[in-house]
Formats: C-alpha cells, sequence, structure tokens
C-alpha cells in the first residue's frame, strides 16, 4: 500500500481504524478471559458475546441518519473516547453483569467507529476506487486484529491456559484509544461531507426500502455471515484453546494468524478484482471459509489449527470489503451513510443472534461444535451469491 497515493483524509482514518480495531481485539478475547476468571459457563460467554451486539442492532440505523447530521469525523472522534471510557470501566469489572454492560458499550463505541470509517470512505472516495479503498480500510483493520491479541497477550502474560492479569490488557485498550485520537482530533469541528436527506418516512422505512434494491439484502446476508463467523471466532478460540490446554499466547498467535491472512487477501484486493469476477470472489472464497471452519473442530493442536485458520483468515477477508463496495455502488451519495449502517446493522444482528446459539452448542457438545456451526452458517450465504 503505496501512502503517497491515497487522499489526504485516508492516511489519518487508516492508522486511527488500526489502532481502534485492535483495542477491540485486545478487549474481546480479553473479556472471554475475565468471563473464566469468573467462572462463567460457556452458554453465558455466548450471551456476553450477543450482549456485545444487541445496542448496535439497535442504534445501528439511528447512527446512520445521526452521521448524516453530525459528520463521520466526528462520529470517529466519539467512538474512540466512548471505546477509551468502556477499556478502563472494564479493569474494574468484577462481575458478569458488569462484565455484559462493558461488553455493551465496547459494541456500541465500535458501532460508532465503524459506522464514521466506513461512510467516510463511501462518501469520499471516488467510485471507481471503492474496492481499492474499501480494501484499504479493511486492510487496516486487518492490522489492528493481528497486533491486537498478540500485544495483549504479551501484556497480560500467562498463568497455564489463562492470562495472568487481564487488568493490564484493559489498561493497554485505553493506551491504544487514546493514540487512536490523535489522527482525527482535528476533524472534531468538520461538518458532514454529505447531509443527509429529510426524509418524511422515517429512518426505519427508508431504510427498508434500500434494502429492497436488488442486490443489497444479499450484500448485506453474506456480510452477516462473514462477520459472525470472524466475530465467533475470536470469542470462543479462547474456550477452544482453554479446553485443549492451548496457553493464552498459542490462542493470541492463532488469532493474529487469522488476521495476519486477512490483511493479506484485503491488501491485494485491488489485483484480485482486476483478475476475477465480484461473483467469483465471493463464491470461493465463501467456500474455502465453509470448508476450513468445518476443518477446525478437528484440529486438536495449535499447529494444526494454525494452518487452518491461516487458510480460513485469507477467503474470510475477501468478502467484506466486497459488500461494502457493493452496497456503496448501488445508493446515492446521501443515502450511502443510511446504507452503511443498514449493512452494520445486519452485521450486529448476526453477532448479537449467532455467539448466543453458539455458547448454546459449545455448552452441549464442546468448542468445536461451534466451528460446524459457522460452516453451515457460511455454505447458507453461497445461495445470496448472485452472477449479476
Amino acid at each position: 500500500m503505496s501512502s503517497d497515493k491515497l487522499l489526504p483524509w485516508a492516511k489519518p482514518l487508516l492508522i486511527s481504524s488500526t489502532l481502534t480495531q485492535a483495542t477491540i481485539y485486545v478487549l474481546r478475547p480479553m473479556i472471554t478471559y475475565r468471563a473464566l476468571e469468573l467462572d462463567a459457563n460457556a452458554a453465558q460467554i455466548g450471551l456476553i458475546a450477543s450482549v456485545y451486539a444487541l445496542f448496535p442492532v439497535l442504534l445501528a440505523l439511528q447512527f446512520g441518519k445521526w452521521v448524516g447530521r453530525m459528520g463521520e469525523a466526528k462520529f470517529i472522534i466519539y467512538g474512540t473516547l466512548a471505546m477509551l471510557v468502556t477499556s478502563a470501566g472494564l479493569m474494574g469489572a468484577n462481575s458478569i453483569l458488569w462484565l455484559s454492560i462493558a461488553a455493551a458499550c465496547a459494541g456500541t463505541a465500535h458501532l460508532a467507529c465503524m459506522v464514521g470509517g466506513q461512510s467516510m470512505v463511501a462518501l469520499r472516495a471516488p467510485r471507481e476506487s471503492y474496492d481499492k479503498y474499501f480494501g484499504f480500510y479493511t486492510f487496516s483493520a486487518s492490522v489492528g486484529h493481528m497486533l491486537g491479541p498478540i500485544v495483549a497477550a504479551v501484556v497480560a502474560g500467562s498463568n497455564g491456559n489463562l492470562p495472568k492479569s487481564t487488568s493490564n490488557a484493559f489498561l493497554l485498550g485505553v493506551v491504544l484509544t487514546i493514540l487512536a485520537l490523535f489522527p482525527v482530533i482535528r476533524w472534531r469541528n468538520e461538518r458532514p461531507t454529505v447531509v443527509a436527506q429529510q426524509n418524511s418516512e422515517g429512518t426505519y422505512k427508508t431504510a427498508l426500502n434500500l434494502v429492497k434494491r436488488p442486490g443489497i439484502l444479499a450484500a448485506i446476508y453474506i456480510s452477516l455471515a462473514i462477520s459472525s463467523a470472524a466475530d465467533v471466532l475470536v470469542v470462543f478460540l479462547p474456550l477452544f484453546g482453554a479446553e485443549n490446554n492451548f496457553s493464552p499466547y498459542a490462542v493470541g498467535a492463532i488469532l493474529a494468524i487469522r488476521a495476519g491472512t486477512t490483511m493479506l487477501s484485503r491488501l491485494f484486493l485491488g489485483k484480485l478484482s482486476e483478475r476475477f469476477t465480484t461473483f467469483q470472489l465471493l463464491w470461493w472464497s465463501t467456500v474455502i471459509s465453509v470448508i476450513s471452519c468445518a476443518a477446525m473442530a478437528f484440529a486438536h493442536t495449535p499447529l494444526t489449527l494454525g494452518l487452518i485458520v491461516f487458510v480460513a483468515g485469507f477467503s474470510l477477508g475477501i468478502g467484506q470489503p466486497l459488500t461494502m463496495s457493493l452496497v456503496s455502488q448501488k445508493t446515492q451519495s446521501e443515502e450511502r451513510a443510511l446504507a452503511v449502517s443498514a449493512r452494520l446493522m445486519g452485521n450486529r444482528l448476526g453477532q448479537f443472534l449467532v455467539p448466543a446459539a453458539a455458547g448454546i452448542a459449545a455448552a452441549a457438545s464442546g468448542a468445536g461444535a461451534v466451528f460446524i456451526g459457522l460452516a453451515v452458517l457460511l455454505g447458507s450465504s453461497l445461495f445470496s451469491v448472485k452472477k449479476e
């Protein structure tokens, strides 16, 4: 990625995105570990993961409306500030209830950063460069996803199959969010790039009409399946590791491998798009993801799991930026923030429902059953991939 070819707003956005995504990938596995410290069972861990997405499901469309009034840049700043406060709050989370509330706050803050960041790309990037800029944006996220678990594992330390101090990792989240504010804080007085149109129909009806357009609902469902699979992997790999006596270092390394190969696929997405059609990329990447997720259930050494996750990370990385690009191409500029939010609402709906189901499956049959469930979910999204 050559930074001198980027538009001026892109570099601060990508740096801040890397740091906020690293923060969320510090917080989420550590929330699972803190839950284990509090003697939570698999079902409770699944419930906490679902609560993370509950408020974003309810607020996503409103966020899209507010971005159109307040501006995408301010949303990034407010989201990052909220993530900072949440990271500090997690340090004192000594009950399942407190942990659940903090997880919900983390999910809402993260959503604000995502809506702001994706709206900025959708509104400021040239239409013919959507694949490239969404590829860069999701690439920056993957850098954070790779670095977050590694740094968190080092900072938290190891005490057998649990971290020595999850509080240290939450403090790391505070530091990362402060750093994330530096590149974007000068945008605090910016106005919206495109002011959202006033709709007499209301936000929800307008969003429903957007979703009915050809291709948008399919893009939202594919995105839901991929984001839910990636999300559940982050939450349940620590549990799977604990069941199979993997150290937190090994789990952190495996999470980093997933993010690293996802990063690679997004870095070269522009080149892949020149060689293959969107249909071919979505179809084959999803097929490979299905096979990889099913294979994870039978991997009982860190090396085997790491090799499978290497493949899964690459294939899972392709779908998300393509669906962002599809949704942006099929909407007008004044509708785009709401369309971005509708897509994110779908993602969060999946991240609310799927972890809860995964928790029930893990409680009944072990964490390996979760990976089979993810393969089924991803397989169902293949019916949404259309040539047109």
